[in-house]
């Protein structure tokens, strides 16, 4: 076998999982959500999905701590001076491989992380709105001149943008560099270098 086509493990079970989980979820919970729809704005499926959401994040941010070497933050969060190197190198015509995520890969996924944990954070704010007793009553009191359902909608909304600009960066570089990086995120394996 060619060294060139060795498959190499670059993304552990967990990562694929929460990849997937959330992906599914949010764009459920986003497509989904009109009046009458499955996910509807405020029904118990759509907080309930934003709660699994928002706990797969948390999980994923101690993974990024303590995970598999490519799961790990400080694998991968570039500099800034590796990320303008990067774009140089990417404007020229060069696509340099990488074996977890690239420095532009790196940066969208903690501005989507950040953008989740938002939309969720907001979500669950606005779902309290109406709360009376209790601690969330405290919250909803002490914060009820804040439109969170505008807030939240605005993440969502930006977060999409967010989800939409990493699949089409994720589809150029899979044709620019003959990767599947789609393949790589399902099976976990992708071909070394």
């Amino acid at each position: 076998m060619n060294m060139y086509n060795k498959q190499i493990k670059v993304w552990d079970l967990f990562i694929r999982v929460f990849h997937w989980t959330v992906v599914i979820l949010f764009f459920c919970n986003y497509l989904l959500s009109d009046r009458g729809q499955l996910f509807q704005r405020g029904s118990t499926l759509h907080i309930y999905a934003g709660y699994i959401i928002i706990c797969f994040v948390l999980a994923r941010l101690i993974w990024g701590i303590i995970g598999s070497k490519n799961a790990r933050f400080s694998s991968f969060i570039p500099s800034y001076t590796e990320f303008k190197e990067y774009t140089k190198k990417l404007l020229s015509g060069e696509h340099p491989y990488y074996e977890g995520h690239n420095p532009a890969g790196a940066v969208m996924i903690v501005c989507l992380l950040a953008g989740l944990l938002i939309t969720g954070a907001t979500g669950w704010l606005a779902s309290i709105s109406d709360s009376v007793d209790g601690w969330q009553g405290a919250i909803a009191s002490a914060t009820d001149i804040v439109p969170w359902g505008d807030i939240h909608s605005f993440f969502a909304n930006l977060t999409m943008l967010g989800a939409g600009i990493h699949i089409t960066a994720v589809l150029a570089i899979s044709y620019l560099t003959k990767e599947n990086l789609v393949r790589t995120m399902i099976s976990g394996y992708k071909k070394s270098k």
